[in-house]
């Protein structure tokens, strides 16, 4: 029971310093966005914390307490990615092609790729525009093939990398530089299309991912609340028993990764990549 306590202890001294530090000064003063990440985390964090405080009341399990604490983190976390990564992807892709639209429609007006790219540093989608400012920023120092291939790496997206090519050839004075801007937005638009139609045909498995998931959780749980006072669980008191308890949590943590990774989108690879020396090239 000194154990119990200590752990006990320990969890909760755990989630009051993850909740102070999370509201010092300097997490106060971060961006925004930052900021949203950081509650994100620290409401994960205080969620595991307190299922493995339960978990080790209850059960008196060393392993079942920092199992509960470990999957209520880390299954909170992926719902959390689950739900963000797509959204931020698809507003990535169909800002490049809007940025696309607007460099060619400036092209037009018979400016200089480089003087196109600065105007649109401001008003581009807002998705993009950081990484825009910043390849504006560079190319007024750098070589515009070293910054422009920086910002197809900074991006990290195949549709990046498309627009990094025709912005290379812009610069060699190619005379079809709006044509191709052109054609690469409705390219674009069809590739964000097309993961919408993806994600709304995986909505199905991920649901059903989750369903085993939870059903699985809820499973385990009950046992353990309602089977505790017969001795189906008492081989789990020692420590063999909590030995074979953590290779059953591995293995259902290992199912649950797995569930996860049959529904994830995996995007087409990069052809253009920047070398740890800062030279570009290509893959």
């Amino acid at each position: 029971m000194n154990l119990v306590a200590a752990l006990l202890g320990g969890l909760v001294g755990f989630g009051l310093l993850v909740a102070a530090s999370a509201w010092s000064p300097h997490r106060a003063a971060t961006a925004g966005q930052r900021l949203r990440v950081d509650r994100g985390r620290l409401a994960h964090l205080i969620v595991g914390v307190v299922a493995g405080v339960l978990a080790l009341a209850m059960t008196g399990w060393v392993v079942g307490g920092l199992s509960a604490a470990a999957g209520a983190v880390v299954g909170l976390g992926a719902l959390r990615r689950r739900r963000e990564a797509p959204r931020v992807e698809q507003e990535r892709i169909e800002a490049l092609a809007g940025w696309c639209e607007q460099l060619r429609d400036l092209l037009a007006a018979d400016q200089g790729i480089t003087g196109t790219i600065t105007a649109t540093a401001r008003t581009c989608p807002e998705a993009l525009r950081p990484h825009v400012a910043d390849l504006a920023a560079r190319l007024t120092r750098q070589n515009p093939a070293t910054a422009i291939h920086q910002f197809a790496d900074e991006v990290d997206d195949p549709s990046a990398d498309l627009v990094a090519t025709v912005l290379l050839e812009a610069t060699r004075r190619s005379s079809r530089t709006s044509e191709l801007l052109s054609e690469l937005a409705t390219t674009i638009r069809e590739r964000a299309s097309m993961r919408l139609r993806v994600e709304a045909e995986r909505a199905g498995q991920r649901s059903e991912a989750r369903f085993v998931v939870a059903f699985s959780a809820v499973a385990v749980g009950g046992i353990v609340v309602f089977g505790r006072d017969t001795e189906f669980l008492d081989a789990y008191d020692d420590a063999t028993g909590q030995v074979v308890l953590a290779i059953v949590a591995a293995f259902f943590g290992a199912g649950g990764w797995w569930l996860t990774r049959l529904t994830r989108f995996e995007r087409p690879a990069r052809f253009l990549q920047v070398g740890g020396d800062g030279q570009a090239g290509e893959t």
